[in-house]
Order: structure tokens, then C-alpha cells, then sequence
């Protein structure tokens, strides 16, 4: 947003990642990660958790059958998007950054570019849909839209071609009114 070269600005799917994480029982995680760094300070281990469940058996067996973290799963877990180097574990300390994060912080002032948001109409736990709107709403751009993909969830416009047709269609119509010389 502070960095005025980049003349228009597109969202897919985006997800204000510190919202989310501030909408789980975020204080008590606050107190978890005080005492690991406390311990951590005496000398143990430093504590590692998993992203997402392995796979969405694990998830099915520990009652979680939210749409997004099973399509999230779907992507990461699996042949489909997960990277031979992906590993699924986060240190359980930087939940703290986490927590704190904004990724819209300040937009009301400084996200004055063109700015366009394209979101899908299944609504998960993840909150793009809703986040898509907040920045929306949100931006200081006098040039701003968004964009509805029926029918697609937040994976769904990582890689579905009917989704992602969509909204690549979209997205060169905008880059073009928005970054070619006139």
C-alpha cells in the first residue's frame, strides 16, 4: 500500500491472515506462546505444530469438517498444490505475529491505487469473502470494484479452470484499463 510505483492493486481469494487468527481463542493462545518462550528460555525444545491436518482422514478423525480447511487440505496436502519442500509445521511461537498482523492496516489511507478484488460465493471459515469486502470497503482508491465468481470457493480460484478462467478474464480487462498507457 505505501509503495506508490505499483500503479493498480488485485486481490484474488485474499485473506486478512491476522483476522483470522484473532477470531480462534486467540488470548489463550497468547498465554501458550508466553510460556513456550519462557521455557524455551530455560532450555527446551522449541515447540512445533502442524499448519493444517496431514491429510483430510486426520481432519475427518479430529471432527474438523469446515469447508476451507478441508479444501485447504485438498491443496496443500495433496498432489494437487503441496510443494515437494512443504513440510506443514510452523514454529508455535511466531502464532504471536500472527495474531498481531493486519494486512489492511492503514488502506483506508494509503491504498489509494486502482484497486480490484475478486472473491468466490462459497463462504468458508477463512473469511475471503468477507475480507474481500472489508478491503473493499475499506480503501481509500476513487477506482475501485469487485468481482463475485459464483460457484468457487477460495481453492477453488487457486486452480479450477471454470473459477480461474473467470477470473483471469477479469483481471486482464483490468490490468489493461489500469496499467496501459492511454
Amino acid at each position: 500500500m505505501s509503495e506508490k510505483r505499483i500503479k493498480a492493486v488485485v486481490t484474488v481469494v485474499g485473506t486478512n491472515t491476522g483476522r483470522a487468527f484473532r477470531e480462534t481463542n486467540f488470548l489463550e493462545t497468547l498465554k501458550a506462546v508466553s510460556s513456550q518462550r519462557t521455557m524455551e528460555a530455560k532450555g527446551a525444545v522449541p515447540r512445533i505444530t502442524n499448519w493444517t491436518p496431514n491429510s483430510a482422514e486426520e481432519a475427518t478423525n479430529a471432527g474438523i469438517n469446515e469447508l476451507d480447511m478441508l479444501e485447504a487440505i485438498d491443496y496443500y496436502r495433496t498432489s494437487r498444490g503441496e510443494h515437494p519442500t512443504a513440510n506443514n509445521k510452523l514454529l508455535f511461537t511466531s502464532m504471536a505475529n500472527l495474531i498481531k498482523f493486519d494486512a489492511f492496516h492503514l488502506a483506508e489511507v494509503l491504498l489509494t491505487q486502482p484497486l480490484f478484488v475478486i472473491v468466490g460465493d462459497k463462504v468458508g471459515a477463512f473469511g475471503s469473502y468477507r475480507d474481500g469486502f472489508e478491503l473493499y470497503n475499506k480503501a481509500a482508491s476513487k477506482s475501485k470494484k469487485i468481482h463475485i465468481v459464483k460457484g468457487a470457493s477460495h481453492y477453488d480460484l487457486y486452480d479450477q479452470p471454470q473459477a480461474t478462467t473467470e477470473a483471469l478474464e477479469n483481471l486482464v480487462s483490468f490490468f489493461s484499463n489500469n496499467l496501459l498507457e492511454k
